[in-house]
């Protein structure tokens, strides 16, 4: 993973120290926990609330094979500091990201060394006894190299843990590393700092996916991807409150790093210090009463606990919501765009939880109905890659185009393990995957769809019959056997609209309306009524 943001950080934080000019915090109870002057970074409570493990930065002794960044770990009140991994400081030369077990037994670190090169890190392991002694350090995943990431976090039952990809993508695996899934793509350089909720429905985390740094919420499986803080700046380092009600989060956003609490939903923000120095790097204790801190309020880089104000209310800590993929009923997805308004960014998805965002893609309306339209050079709607989504079969596609023109390859819906699109000649393709992802199987309609008038798609796999199918206007144009059992390659990138997913590019231009997923292959007779229910709201 590229240390880009956090050398930044530390260069900001020097440059801030010639300012310091003592302690203008409006919290006259900030205690100071350390006075060891040297770097500190990424706190974390035992669950427990006994003590808390940290980061420290130790001179460059990169070429005598020695610890660069180390682990270590102390009593609440600042006593007891000591190393934690120093047995296997010089096979883990960079250990970050402590990240315990619900039951403390266990601890995450994010860790970079010989079998990394320092350039990057991976997931390590180790088990943390009654007197919090850490032993038998290893890789998750077993190999050279990067095997899952860094940055891990445990889901509030410990059976899962979210994590980050040198490449700034958020996944999830078992435990064990194991059934490893990406969670969201994210666009842009920085994507960092998972937290999951208590109740495991929810992870938050950082992003410049919208072009500044912001904090963003996302399920565990995909869906519901929500944008929290939209203030300039650098918003980051998410951490949920012991009853999920609250978020603790650094921000730039009034000249200088401190720290803020929100509302779950992004609303309420409050300020917790305001000082001349650099807050960062705040977690809540175990009973959720008060935050630890990094900061250079007084000259060196240290630990400081500052108390929650009593006017923050806290509510019991909620129970672990099972993790179910099921969708609630046979329609998966649903953007009818009718409920949109023409200057937002987001569509709704009035099946599930999967919303639409718009970069460049607009909502036309007319009337009381809308739809949305692409001009084919760079606009396209990204809906995500949630479970629900990654559909093998059985599914059916439907939507409504209007095109102004068919001057090429213009990709309607493309999930790369399933697409519609439509070529020169205007026949739309269902173009799929083979169950094993070694080839592609294309179907083409036999009608061509008329420019300049709205038609409507529907494109069916059905594992059952073992065929692929495409109707146009609610009549089959083309059918074929599919006999594999399966569409492959459904997991690997996000659904998006207006353009062909795994290279962006094949853009549509034209109309697009009501567009429908199913988790089930509906039958000739249901696509025929569809057709004429549909045709009373879209033409």
């Amino acid at each position: 993973m590229k240390n880009f943001a956090l050398l930044w950080l530390v260069a900001a934080w020097v440059s801030s120290a010639a300012t310091i000019a003592g302690d203008d915090d409006s919290t006259s109870s900030v205690e100071r926990l350390t006075k060891t002057y040297f770097p500190k970074f990424f706190l974390s409570y035992s669950p427990d609330g006994s003590h808390l493990a940290y980061c420290r930065h130790h001179r460059n002794l990169r070429g005598t094979n020695q610890i660069l960044v180390g682990l270590r770990i102390m009593k609440a009140d600042g006593t007891g500091d000591r190393a934690m991994l120093s047995d296997f400081n010089s096979a883990v030369q960079i250990q970050e990201h402590p990240a315990w077990s619900p039951e403390g037994t266990q601890l995450l670190v994010s860790g970079g060394g010989n079998d990394t090169g320092n350039s990057s890190k991976d997931i390590f392991t180790c088990t943390v006894d009654d007197a919090f002694q850490a032993t038998g350090l290893r890789k998750i995943v077993a190999g050279r190299g990067v095997q899952l990431g860094e940055e891990p976090c445990f889901s509030p039952d410990g059976k899962h843990i979210a994590f980050v990809s040198i490449d700034e993508r958020l996944w999830m695996a078992d435990a064990d590393g194991s059934h490893k899934t990406e969670i969201v793509q994210v666009d842009g350089s920085y994507c960092h700092q998972p937290a999951w909720s208590p109740d495991g429905q929810w992870i938050a985390f950082a992003s410049d996916r919208d072009g500044d740094v912001e904090i963003y919420k996302i399920r565990w499986d995909g869906s519901d991807l929500t944008r929290l803080t939209h203030s300039r700046g650098f918003d980051c380092r998410p951490r949920w409150s012991r009853d999920g009600r609250w978020i603790l989060f650094t921000s730039n956003r009034n000249g200088n790093h401190d720290l803020f609490l929100m509302h779950d939903d992004g609303f309420d923000v409050r300020a917790l210090t305001h000082d001349r120095a650099m807050d960062d790097h705040g977690t809540f204790s175990s009973d959720g009463r008060s935050v630890a801190f990094v900061s250079m309020r007084d000259g060196g880089f240290d630990i400081y606990r500052l108390p929650i104000p009593e006017d923050i209310g806290f509510g019991p800590v909620p129970a672990v919501s099972p993790m179910s993929t099921e969708p609630a009923g046979d329609l998966i997805a649903h953007y009818s765009f009718d409920e949109t308004d023409t200057d937002e960014g987001t569509a709704r998805d009035l099946a599930g939880r999967n919303p639409l965002q718009l970069f460049g893609a607009r909502v036309v309306r007319d009337s009381d109905r809308a739809w949305l339209e692409f001009d084919g050079d760079d606009d396209y709607a990204f809906a995500g890659n949630s479970a629900q989504l990654r559909q093998a079969g059985p599914l059916t596609l439907s939507l409504w185009v209007s095109a102004r023109e068919w001057p090429g390859n213009g990709y309607l819906l493309s999930k790369y393990g399933w697409n519609i699109y439509v070529s020169s000649d205007g026949r739309p393709r269902f173009e799929t995957r083979t169950a094993g992802n070694q080839a592609w199987d294309t179907l083409a309609a036999a009608d061509s769809l008329p420019p300049q008038q709205w038609s409507m798609i529907t494109a069916v796999f059905s594992p059952d019959s073992g065929r692929l199918s495409i109707y146009i206007n609610g009549k089959l144009s083309a059918e074929r056997e599919r006999a594999d059992g399966a569409l492959g390659a459904v997991d690997a990138y996000p659904l998006q609209l207006g353009q062909y997913t795994a290279s962006q590019t094949q853009r549509f231009r034209g109309r697009m309306d009501e567009v429908r997923i199913y988790g089930v292959a509906l039958s000739a007779d249901q696509i025929a009524g569809e057709y004429v229910a549909q045709s009373q709201s879209v033409h």
